[in-house]
């Protein structure tokens, strides 16, 4: 069981109609996650809390929280919700739109994270943002996948 914790002001977050947290983490590209409580999945600051799915409109919503999909761009949305195939709604209060105009279009979309309190069936889950390290101090050589037709074309 998962201890709810309400959120919504100076935060990023995902909306996920009838998916599981397994299939919205791979949707996102995460690995390697951990349970945790759910102050700590909505608190995400340097990587990505996916809470269980929870009621709400039209469904059960998992909430992927994190500072990172403040910059989701409309192509990538259409594209996780294709990947998904559902609905995903992004919400931002950390700039733009009001906070309460952006709380009050996921109450009426999806869930108002604001209400969220008390237990709920399963595990808040966390993912570490990847560190790749400084960048390589010279190029990168990237194999050809097709050496067959380079050489059909350089014949000598």
């Amino acid at each position: 069981m998962t201890h709810l914790e309400p959120f919504g002001r100076g935060t990023a977050w995902l909306a996920v109609r009838d998916r599981t947290q397994a299939e919205v983490a791979e949707a996102l590209g995460l690995t390697g996650g951990r349970t945790v409580p759910g102050h700590e999945a909505v608190g995400a600051v340097t990587g990505t809390g996916i809470l269980p799915p929870l009621p709400g409109v039209g469904g059960r919503w998992t909430l992927a929280v994190s500072e990172r999909l403040a910059d989701l761009s409309a192509t990538r949305l259409g594209a996780l919700a294709t990947l998904l195939a559902t609905d995903v709604h992004v919400y931002d209060t950390t700039a733009g739109a009001t906070a309460d105009e952006v709380l009050a279009r996921a109450a009426a979309e999806s869930l108002d994270p604001r209400t969220l309190a008390g237990e709920a069936p399963g595990h808040a889950h966390f993912y570490d943002d990847v560190d790749e390290g400084p960048p390589p101090a010279g190029p990168v050589e990237t194999p050809s996948r097709t050496p067959w037709l380079w050489s059909r074309f350089f014949r000598r």
